[in-house]
């Protein structure tokens, strides 16, 4: 939640003007580029690096991809990256990006195995140059698409591939926010240990999460479910917080839009309650940003007709009190956005919206998990859930001449990670995180 809150302030130094126009001409041109292999099965495998403007000319194959991916990443799933690409391609990836696709060619036909955005980053204290899946505090999660049928063989030509000396890319790679515990992620730990490539890891941590359980029995009621989940202190005071607020003649009333319509009016009413909030006066709400208030319009559209998209909203007495915008499907769901009126702050809006959403989602048969995308210290995430997933990021020396980089290249990122940890306390002292 709150994954907005550095983009923005990003969006904010940019330049207008004479300015912005120069940095919109200087755009980074990528190049194309291939590398191929014959694999195990005699079967073709290539490698092509495509410009992020070019992501139309593989967009149906990565839809297919997406359908039988071995984890589900809702960032790169195609109705997002349509949605994002080109509009914010300077704030993500400003100096450049591709998208990696990985194809299989059989004598059925050529598909497309293994997809992951990828970027070119100087990181580090002092710089380090790297590649890098593209994940960030926007969309921090960068688990690649891989093809279920044949995930492990994917998972080692991207890395041979990935080291081709022709493609004359950086000796290292940074698989960015992977989940520790994903299949996808394990498999490609198992390719590196098979092609004895150095790895390692930094900037570890747990995030709060809510993964599907059993019920204590099959007659389990919703609020059985949630006290199981919440814990019984937290679900009790919430519970008091509401019958409070009624005793003293408020009305209040949960409701869940889905369809495009109810979806996007509750789009309008959200933007409108963060630009009122502490967001709004910190310059932080979409409404104070044209270009991602408009990608946000699109990418809550696409996914709404599409049935992965939901608003939750709290009203009381007929007025938005809390909404929370989640993106999912397939069982799985991610707080992407949520925002209160702070004049309620006695109801806690924005605990009592998020507990709302979780019933729902403990009710479905298909659910599987809900990634909370917090960062850690959250307060209302990490009290509200109990389960933690682990996120890692996970560097690996792309040649074995290159496992010499990766050790600088780790204690380059451990070295700023340790110094933002140094003047963290410092910053929320003086109120500047």
């Amino acid at each position: 939640m709150s994954v907005f809150e550095t983009v923005m302030k990003e969006a904010s130094r940019k330049r207008d003007g004479f300015g912005g126009l120069l940095d919109r001409r200087s755009e980074v041109r990528m190049p194309w580029l291939r590398a191929s292999q014959t694999g195990l099965t005699s079967h073709l495998w290539e490698l092509e690096l495509v410009p992020a403007k070019s992501l139309d000319r593989i967009m149906d194959p990565l839809t297919r991809l997406a359908e039988r991916s071995m984890d589900h990443n809702i960032f790169f799933s195609p109705t997002v990256l349509e949605a994002a690409w080109p509009r914010l391609v300077n704030l993500l990836a400003p100096k450049g990006c591709w998208m990696a696709a990985l194809w299989e060619t059989t004598g059925e036909g050529r598909e497309m195995r293994l997809f992951v955005p990828l970027q070119i980053v100087s990181q580090g204290l002092p710089r380090q140059r790297m590649l890098k899946v593209l994940s960030n505090p926007f969309m921090p999660l960068g688990t690649p698409l891989i093809d279920l049928d044949c995930a492990g063989e994917a998972c080692e030509m991207l890395l041979r591939l990935l080291g081709d000396p022709e493609l004359g890319l950086p000796p290292v790679i940074n698989f960015s926010h992977q989940d520790e515990g994903g299949d996808s992620f394990a498999l490609l730990r198992e390719a590196g240990r098979s092609l004895n490539l150095a790895s390692g890891e930094v900037e570890s941590f747990a995030r709060a999460a809510m993964l599907a359980r059993q019920p204590l029995d099959e007659s389990a009621t919703a609020d059985e479910m949630l006290r199981a989940v919440c814990g019984r202190k937290r679900t009790r005071e919430s519970a008091r917080k509401r019958r409070r607020f009624s005793d003293d003649g408020h009305e209040l009333r949960f409701s869940c839009a889905r369809d495009l319509e109810d979806v996007l009016d509750a789009f309008e009413a959200f933007m409108t309650m963060e630009l009122r909030s502490w967001k709004g006066r910190k310059g932080t709400a979409l409404y104070n940003h044209k270009k991602i208030s408009s990608f946000s319009r699109e990418i809550v559209a696409k996914l709404a007709m599409t049935g992965s998209c939901e608003i939750f909203t709290l009203e009381i007495d007929d007025a938005p009190a809390a909404a929370l915008i989640v993106l999912g499907h397939g069982g799985y769901y991610v707080p992407w956005k949520i925002a209160f009126d702070e004049r309620q702050h006695a109801v806690s809006p924005g605990e009592q919206v998020m507990m709302y959403a979780t019933g729902e989602w403990l009710t479905r048969p298909d659910f599987i998990a809900a990634d909370s995308l917090a960062v850690p210290g959250h307060g209302m995430a990490e009290q509200l859930w109990s389960d933690r997933i682990g996120i890692t990021d996970w560097l690996v020396a792309l040649t074995p001449d290159a496992a010499d980089e990766l050790p600088k290249t780790i204690k380059a990122l451990t070295r700023v990670s340790d110094i933002k940890d140094k003047l963290r306390p410092l910053a929320q002292r003086l109120g500047l995180r």
